[in-house]
């Protein structure tokens, strides 16, 4: 089968005129006959007709973009294979690639297309990675942007698409994509994922800022090592600091530091559109510090905005995964480290109510707790420990108060009172001598030898000196 104008394939879709020639196909403008509708058609190129691998790429393209329904994804209508050359049927999208539209404007598209663009590229992205679909070739020659529809966009060629659920098509360490809009993990040779798609929507937001990619060389091998080791340069300053610093982070060679997915890129891009601060967040871990966080269960205290990055984190203010991890954001309890209560105490010992302050010393309370969170949870924890060591003082026979005295203090006090008493009583004649316990009987003895154990020395020699009278 040789492709040219007025090819019927099937009887039915007519090849009316050659659109553009890729790697691996042609695609044609076409005319569905029984539908009577203008189409694309993608054919295979005549040299690898019969090659089964590439057979088997026209057909992991067709079911990849079968199963996605997005606007800004091109359709797919039918597939088919003549002659050893596989054909994809799919919508005829009005427009021009990017790329075209870039070249025209060396010194950078207004921000506000940049912006509109990314927000449906994003979306297309997200709804593809729902369905583990990875594109693993976003640049703008696979853009098509029509400029007569408000810059309405469609996204196109899933031929090295990859899906979760499929074999691999490659062999191992071999690279697929554009060097120029690779991902530092697949120019190494790893696994593309769907935050290699968004490290390459970044290249393509940063060509359309400023005119030219961020990683240039004279050879693909170059501008892949490029991708791997150098920083992209910095963005001009007079763009607004919310894109920057996200162009940035989706530019980051670890793609733990990257924006978790596209559906986020697009939410920081829409809060841009409408001028509201954006809330970055990343794959990683974000860097927090105890006294910059809401123990209450919200968020940072401090702005995204307010503070750079410290040297131990990375550009983008995250850590990766060989950095250690943070506190944890719902709150910690912290004991004190003269207590001598052990956690186990503390976690076994019932809750209780503490009272607090009133009046003027509860505002002012109350406002040194909400500027430094952290110092009211280390009192919280302080306090529980007191709480909870006085507890278990009060909860043992030895421990126990009654005034200032203790139990056994005011039970040797009585002892004694009751001894002298009896003494006293004795020696006036107010009580029969016969009637207080004679020492040389064993209940008096026992009583006399337990006396200097709870009572002074003096004390004691007087009352033996009065019972002995």
């Amino acid at each position: 089968m040789r492709t040219e104008a007025g090819l019927v394939l099937e009887g039915r879709y007519e090849l009316v005129s050659l659109i553009a020639t890729g790697g691996m196909g042609q695609v044609w403008k076409g005319r569905d006959q029984d539908l009577d509708r203008d189409i694309a058609v993608k054919v295979l190129r005549e040299e690898y007709a019969g090659d089964e691998g590439f057979l088997k790429r026209f057909r992991a393209e067709a079911r990849h973009t079968a199963s996605l329904s997005h606007d800004a994804i091109a359709a797919l209508y039918d597939y088919g294979e003549l002659d050893g050359r596989a054909y994809i049927v799919m919508e005829l999208c009005a427009g021009r690639p990017l790329s075209d539209i870039i070249e025209e404007n060396p010194g950078g598209l207004p921000e506000k297309r940049v912006i509109s663009v990314l927000i449906e590229l994003a979306r297309a992205l997200d709804a593809a990675h729902a369905k583990g679909v990875v594109h693993r070739d976003v640049k703008p020659e696979n853009i098509l942007v029509d400029e007569a529809d408000d810059w309405a966009m469609k996204i196109t060629d899933f031929g090295i698409a990859r899906s979760s659920d499929q074999a691999r098509l490659t062999k191992t360490g071999l690279v697929m994509g554009t060097a120029q809009y690779l991902s530092p993990e697949q120019a190494m040779g790893k696994q593309a994922t769907s935050l290699s798609d968004i490290y390459a929507l970044g290249i393509v937001a940063f060509e359309m800022l400023v005119g030219h990619r961020p990683f240039t060389g004279a050879t693909q091998v170059e501008i892949a090592m490029a991708q791997v080791k150098q920083q992209p340069p910095e963005l001009p300053e007079d763009i607004d600091p919310g894109l920057r610093r996200l162009v940035a982070m989706t530019l980051a060679k670890a793609p733990a530091n990257r924006p978790r997915s596209a559906a986020a890129v697009a939410r920081i891009l829409e809060a841009i559109q409408r001028g509201v601060e954006p809330r970055f967040t990343t794959g990683a871990i974000p860097v927090t510090r105890v006294e910059d966080h809401d123990w209450t269960g919200g968020h940072p205290t401090g702005s995204p905005q307010s503070s750079a990055p410290g040297p131990s984190t990375s550009p983008t203010g995250t850590r990766t995964a060989a950095m250690p991890l943070p506190l944890s954001g719902r709150g910690i309890r912290h004991r004190s480290s003269g207590s001598a209560m052990s956690a186990a105490s503390a976690g076994s010992a019932p809750r209780r109510p503490l009272s607090g302050p009133s009046g003027p010393s509860a505002a002012s309370a109350g406002s040194a707790s909400s500027a430094n969170p952290a110092g009211e949870a280390g009192a919280r924890g302080e306090e529980s420990a007191r709480e909870g060591a006085r507890r278990t003082v009060r909860g043992t026979s030895t421990g126990a108060r009654i005034g200032p005295l203790s139990v056994p203090g005011l039970l040797l006090l009585l002892l004694l009172l009751v001894v002298v008493g009896a003494a006293i009583a004795g020696a006036t004649g107010l009580l029969p001598l016969g009637a207080a316990a004679d020492v040389s009987t064993p209940a008096a003895a026992g009583l006399c030898l337990a006396l200097p154990s709870t009572m002074d020395g003096s004390v004691f020699d007087q009352t033996i000196r009065t019972v002995a009278q």
